[in-house]
């Protein structure tokens, strides 16, 4: 009877701690899910821990005190394990937003802060500098000479690194002096354009300004380019002429203008006021130039003139053109010892042949060697021509003559180019 007693209080305590235990746990999982329910970030549409939410897309409406945060989403993938976790920090604060216990105040405040942090942590330009905050003002040189003149032209420089490229900004021209009509006030005007070019010349392209009508303070906000690299500016020449337009004849050269560009930082915008002056024609430029190129290949023994084009020659033919070619002639020690020439460019002043001619010469009497390059009008029915100009280049001549040579030898297998006026000679 005693065990029977034992056993059934065994039992009863044995279901009796059951019954505890199973109370405590449920007990235990509603205070859980109860805390849970108000620790818990309420849903913000976030896709994933790493989505960028831009402050922009954020609107806060209020309509009472009550305060709602609409987001659009916009997911994009984390860029990095910290940028993860300081995501997942600036998602916990703002869960901790609750609209229905804070003031419009308060939300307001909390909105602002926790925009300010995505702003910090996904903005990819955040820290980077602005060149648009910090404007650089332009360089204005003044180029005025002693003599007296034409007028005065602006202009803006600019190195181009993107195109390689160097940008003429042609903006005006003022005071100019026309070459023929007067006004009713005893004033001159006229109809002036310009012309650009870059010298030794980059390309065939001519570069002209439109024409402005019956002033003498033309507006033309105009820009031109020339492809050079940054290495070949600084041995070229800019050269503005200014032309006076007319109709029903050839057009009047008021004046030019020319900047040595190895004085001038172009790789910054440069603003330049220029003095127009006085066109002047070189001795001899009255029958042309012509533009040759030179070089020597030691080991062929090999000399090569490279005939590249001719400018501005004496109209002899009928009607006011010229059928040209180039005779180049081999002189060693004054006697022509070989000739060649170029084909014949028809009804032109200003032919381009590009055609190279290739005399063998001897290192040993490259000293004793001259050229003598000939701009020859070509006449069908005689069947020889007459001379338009000649040059004469070798070691032993002056000027632009004896430079290009010298270059050339202090050079050998590169290319020298250079302009050569013609003489009567």
């Amino acid at each position: 009877m005693r065990m029977v007693s034992a056993v059934v209080l065994g039992i009863v305590c044995g279901v009796t701690g059951v019954i505890v235990a199973t109370v405590i746990v449920v007990i235990c999982r509603l205070y859980r899910r109860k805390y849970r329910h108000r620790t818990c970030v309420p849903p913000c549409g976030y896709d994933a821990v790493g989505d960028y939410k831009p402050p922009s897309l954020m609107s806060i409406s209020s309509g009472s005190q009550d305060v709602q945060l609409t987001k659009e989403h916009r997911a994009i993938q984390p860029r990095s394990t910290s940028i993860t976790s300081r995501t997942s920090i600036s998602t916990m604060s703002r869960g901790s937003i609750r609209s229905d216990t804070l003031t419009e105040e308060t939300s307001s405040i909390s909105a602002r802060s926790d925009t300010s942090v995505d702003s910090c942590i996904f903005d990819p330009s955040f820290g980077a500098i602005r060149p648009d905050l910090y404007p650089r003002k332009d360089a204005v040189l003044q180029q005025s000479s002693v003599d007296q003149n034409l007028g005065r032209l602006h202009i803006r420089l600019k190195y181009d690194f993107r195109t390689s490229d160097i940008i003429i900004h042609l903006i005006e021209a003022q005071d100019l002096i026309s070459t023929d009509q007067k006004d009713s006030e005893g004033g001159s005007f006229g109809d002036p354009y310009v012309r650009l070019a870059i010298l030794p010349e980059v390309d065939e392209r001519i570069r002209q300004s439109s024409v402005k009508r019956k002033t003498c303070n033309p507006f033309y906000n105009e820009y031109f380019k020339f492809p050079l690299t940054i290495d070949d500016v600084r041995d070229k020449t800019l050269v503005f002429h200014i032309y006076d337009y007319d109709k029903f004849s050839r057009h009047k050269i008021i004046g030019e203008v020319q900047v040595d560009l190895r004085k001038v930082d172009v790789t910054n915008s440069v603003e330049m006021w220029c003095d127009i002056l006085k066109h002047h024609k070189c001795t001899g430029g009255d029958y042309g130039e012509v533009l040759l190129s030179l070089s020597y290949l030691p080991t062929a023994e090999r000399l090569t003139v490279v005939v590249m084009k001719a400018k501005d020659l004496r109209m002899t033919g009928v009607a006011g053109s010229s059928d040209t070619y180039i005779r180049v002639s081999l002189t060693v020690e004054g006697k022509k010892v070989k000739r060649k020439k170029t084909t014949v460019k028809r009804n032109t002043t200003c032919p381009v042949w590009n055609e190279a001619l290739a005399f063998n010469v001897p290192a040993e009497l490259l000293p004793k060697v001259s050229l003598e390059v000939a701009v020859m009008d070509h006449h069908d029915l005689i069947g020889h021509g007459d001379i338009v100009g000649r040059c004469l280049i070798g070691p032993d001549k002056e000027d632009q003559e004896g430079k290009h040579w010298n270059d050339m030898m202090q050079n050998h297998r590169k290319s020298m180019a250079m302009w050569h006026h013609l003489h009567k000679r």
